[in-house]
């Protein structure tokens, strides 16, 4: 498929294509952050894992649609 296909696909939705991938990449970071068993990964290997390049983006990106800290959506398993 072509990016202009992709694109076209995405025009009548609400978000772009960046930020539905975005929005997806974030979703798998949360639920891998709260998930118990994967608390030997640090949150930098998970946002890694997920396509954040820099952990200070990630961390941005997260705060914005969670409301809190990477680090505190993991400290909420306490």
């Amino acid at each position: 498929m072509s990016v202009r296909t992709l694109h076209q696909l995405f025009r009548d939705e609400p978000e772009s294509v960046a930020a539905t991938l975005r929005h997806r990449r974030l979703e798998h970071c949360h639920a891998d952050l709260t998930d118990p068993r994967l608390r030997h990964r640090t949150i930098s290997e998970t946002a890694l894992r997920w396509g954040f390049q820099r952990p200070a983006d990630f961390s941005r990106a997260f705060r914005r649609a969670y409301g809190v800290s990477p680090s505190e959506a993991r400290a909420g398993l306490r």
